[in-house]
């Protein structure tokens, strides 16, 4: 009877101790498949990738800011673009996704000349502020500002090569053959004059193409000349790119891209809405046209990401007038890869027009988030 009321016993222990174990390993298993969420320890993280410190803008032109935040977390409240400390614009509780990266991009168009500070704020739920400046300059057309400006005043004479290429962005530079000079990068803008063989100047900025350089020479004449006729005494590889001031509308049509601008932020699986403003630049009407598509490119190789891009319809535009496209887009693919979304009007070239080269336009960089996709 003993040994019978012992087994029993050790049973009873056995049994207690197996449904032990499975609790156990019921809460592990329960718990196995939850990721832990991303950590967001500190400050937010700003890095403006532009425009870069103390580039120099034509006035009446577009500034284009660029930035990151990074450390970003669920607690970011506001991100704030300052210009000289007044609110330039901002997104209230800007990271609902939840990404651990935010870009951002805004459009200032210029107008009067001087020195200028561009900021970039993020500021969490804590009261935790992360903040960026960068230094830029608007010159106006007419020549180098006066130092009451504020604005860095030309030298009466060109400054010597290592002097003049200090920080990257002036090289000075000597005329190899006679030249004309030209109101901007292109043989269509109005001369200004010709310039002799070994006149200096100074260089100040490049095309996008960087065939033309934007000059100054004899202290106070800003012209344009092409690149083969001047001679750099200095490295020109941080000049700043300018596109030159717009060409007056020529006769015909033509259509141009001005921006492209991602809504909100880009997350895998989720609709997200992107707007495209385009303009005919020609002194014609451009008629209502259906080619208008929005695609993602892959930033790592140039690849297309949507598979025939559906189009969307530009209305009729008259001379100099705008249009603003809407695109619903929803990526699903390489997420946690940086993309940039590219607008293409007229793709295919149905419509003639002046100027081929000006259709299309690429969003500021981004990286899309996982979302629930992976």
């Amino acid at each position: 009877m003993q040994s019978g009321v012992e087994s029993g016993r050790i049973n009873a222990c056995r049994l207690t101790l197996i449904c032990v174990l499975f609790i156990c390993a019921g809460c592990n298993l329960g718990s196995s498949g939850i990721a832990a969420p991303p950590s967001f320890e500190g400050p937010p993280v700003i890095k403006i990738a532009a425009p870069a410190p103390d580039e120099t803008f034509l006035a009446g032109a577009t500034v284009i800011v660029q930035a990151r935040v990074e450390n970003a977390g669920p607690d970011l409240t506001r991100i704030s673009v300052l210009l000289d400390d007044a609110l330039l614009g901002e997104k209230l509780n800007p990271n609902e996704s939840n990404a651990t990266v935010l870009p951002l991009t805004i459009d200032w168009p210029s107008s009067n000349a001087g020195e200028f500070q561009i900021s970039v704020v993020a500021e969490r739920g804590d009261g935790t502020i992360a903040r960026e400046d960068v230094r830029i300059f608007v010159v106006s057309e007419e020549g180098p500002a006066s130092a009451e400006s504020g604005l860095r005043q030309q030298p009466d004479e060109t400054p010597p090569a290592s002097e003049a290429a200090a920080g990257g962005r002036r090289v000075a530079g000597t005329m190899l053959q006679p030249a004309r000079i030209r109101l901007g990068p292109g043989a269509t803008y109005d001369l200004v004059g010709n310039l002799d063989e070994n006149h200096e100047v100074l260089i100040v900025a490049i095309n996008p193409s960087r065939e033309w350089y934007r000059i100054s020479y004899d202290g106070q004449v800003d012209a344009w000349v092409y690149a083969e006729f001047v001679r750099p005494a200095a490295d020109i590889s941080g000049l700043t790119v300018e596109t030159g001031p717009p060409l007056p509308a020529a006769a015909g049509v033509n259509l141009v891209v001005l921006d492209v601008e991602i809504m909100s932020p880009l997350v895998c699986g989720q609709e997200s809405i992107v707007k495209a403003r385009i303009r005919n630049a020609g002194a014609d009407e451009a008629q209502s046209v259906a080619w208008v598509i929005a695609d993602a490119v892959l930033m790592s190789d140039g690849s297309s990401l949507i598979e025939n891009p559906p189009p969307a319809y530009l209305k009729t535009l008259e001379a100099n007038e705008e249009d603003i496209i809407e695109f619903p887009l929803t990526l699903t693919t390489h997420f946690d890869e940086e993309q940039l979304i590219r607008v293409i009007v007229d793709s295919g070239n149905h419509l003639p027009e002046t100027d081929e080269t000006d259709n299309s336009r690429n969003s500021a960089s981004f990286i899309l988030q996982k979302g629930d996709c992976g």
